[in-house]
């Protein structure tokens, strides 16, 4: 059998930039799928977990990876217009580090045509395209009751009480409201152990915070543990004294927010991270306070009292 020879084709002046544009759009289709990608890995990290996947993550990669494939079709985003638009408007002279209203920024000496299609595990990337810049939505302010009373009849009526304060603060500070409720525990043995001055009078002080020279408030003499040397050893010290769980978070947020304690606030959802940074700021005297409170915010206790609130209640 002969095959008779061929001869390739140049493609004509017409057909030239409807192939150069049908790689853009193809391009832009696959950034958007990825663009979806990390917004559905964001959200993930963000929650308490799957009721259906569990701790199965390939599994759930698998669906996440389907999912932002889903989001992509069609109209999608509505991101891959933009992008397109972006990358094509270089060919009629336009400086392309500069992007249109909404647009996506090249990097320096980038040409949009130019720009090779590198594929990649996630499908293809282009050099020198920018990510976009996303407005940053405020949290809508969480609710909180001034005259809820706390409840330490269990670690469950203990998280119930100081879940919506710790929301409130864990926006403020920019991190997971999860270590806030951990160190509150930890401080108080789940309410169990609040400072007190006598009778039925509590300190409301659930982070353990005491009231030196410059405290002006209400305090109560207690007893406390602190280490020197390494030892643990045993002393009385005065503690400040609040009228409400949302007195002593505020106090709270407000220590929290000194220099001292920068490190702690840039850890955000890193709860490990949080730990060691209070730790390393000399917030207590225990060498072992970082991982005691991280093994309380990823111990049974606290995740099941977190998993028995009510929907609108767990935020």
């Amino acid at each position: 059998m002969h095959l008779r020879p061929t001869t390739a084709q140049p493609l004509s002046t017409t057909d030239a930039p409807r192939a150069d544009r049908s790689r853009v759009e193809y391009a832009a289709q696959q950034l958007e799928a990825q663009f979806a990608q990390m917004l559905v890995k964001s959200m993930r990290s963000a929650s308490f977990g799957d009721p259906l996947m569990g701790n199965n993550s390939t599994y759930r990669d698998m669906y996440d990876q389907q999912l932002s494939r889903e989001l992509a079709k069609g109209r999608g985003l509505g991101l891959a217009p933009m992008i397109v638009q972006q990358l094509t408007r270089s060919t009629g002279g336009a400086d392309a580090s500069v992007a249109p209203q909404g647009g996506f920024p090249l990097g320096p000496g980038a040409s949009a045509m130019s720009l090779p299609l590198t594929p990649s595990s996630d499908g293809v990337s282009l050099p020198g395209l920018a990510a976009p810049a996303l407005p940053r939505l405020a949290p809508a302010p969480v609710e909180c009751d001034p005259n809820a009373k706390l409840d330490c009849s269990s670690p469950e009526a203990f998280v119930r009480s100081v879940w919506p304060h710790a929301q409130r603060t864990a926006q403020e500070l920019g991190v997971d409201p999860k270590a806030l409720v951990a160190q509150a525990a930890l401080e108080t043995g789940w309410g169990r152990r609040l400072a007190s001055g006598g009778g039925e009078a509590t300190s409301h002080n659930l982070f353990g915070i005491k009231a030196g020279s410059k405290w002006s408030g209400q305090r109560v003499n207690a007893g406390t543990h602190e280490y020197v040397n390494g030892q643990r050893v045993s002393e009385r010290a005065d503690f400040r004294a609040y009228g409400s769980i949302g007195e002593s978070f505020a106090d709270y947020a407000k220590l929290l927010n000194q220099p001292r304690y920068a490190q702690a606030r840039a850890a955000g959802g890193d709860t490990r991270q949080f730990a060691q940074a209070l730790q390393k700021a000399g917030y207590a005297t225990d060498p072992a306070y970082a991982a005691k409170i991280n093994a309380i915010a990823e111990g049974a206790t606290l995740n099941r009292a977190l998993a028995a609130l009510d929907g609108p209640n767990r935020g």
